[in-house]
C-alpha cells in the first residue's frame, strides 16, 4: 500500500482521503494541521498556524528546534502525532534538513517529503509541527 500526500502546490481540500485504510474498505484522512491552518491538540488548545500557508523557513525551523520554549510535534500517517523530545531534536534537524533546503536534491527511490509550520495560540506559545509523507 502506497502513502501519498498532494504535492504544496496542490493541497488536498478538507475532508479529502488521502491513505488507503489497512482494511481495504475505504480511506483514512491524514491529519494536516499545516493544510488546515490550525491544531487544536488533547487539552483542548488551539494552534493557529504563523506565516506562509506551506512551509516555515528552513532557518526558522533550526531555530525552533533549538528553542526550548517551543514544543515540536511530528505528524506521520493518521496516528496522534509525536512529541519529539529537547534530546532528539537535532536528529530530526539532520533528518529533515536535505527535505527543507531548495531544491531538494532526492536519492533514487526516496519518495520523502516533509513540511515545516510554525503555530502560536491565545498565550502566544509556540509550537512547530513537521509532516513527514513518503
Amino acid at each position: 500500500m502506497s502513502k501519498r500526500r498532494k504535492q504544496r502546490e496542490q493541497p488536498a481540500p478538507p475532508g479529502e482521503a488521502v491513505e488507503p485504510s489497512a482494511s481495504g474498505g475505504g480511506v483514512v484522512e491524514w491529519p494536516s494541521p499545516i493544510r488546515d491552518g490550525e491544531w487544536v491538540d488533547a487539552a483542548g488548545t488551539r494552534w493557529r498556524l504563523r506565516g506562509e500557508r506551506w512551509q516555515t523557513p528552513a532557518k526558522r525551523v533550526e531555530h525552533l528546534l533549538g528553542s526550548p520554549q517551543a514544543k515540536i510535534l511530528l505528524f506521520y500517517g493518521p496516528a496522534a502525532p509525536t512529541e519529539v523530545a529537547p534530546a532528539d531534536r537535532d536528529a530530526l534537524w539532520q533528518r529533515i534538513r536535505p527535505y527543507l533546503r531548495e531544491p531538494v536534491i532526492r536519492a533514487p527511490g526516496d519518495f520523502t517529503d516533509f513540511q515545516a509550520g510554525e503555530f502560536r495560540d491565545d498565550e502566544r506559545r509556540l509550537l512547530l509541527i513537521i509532516e513527514e509523507s513518503c
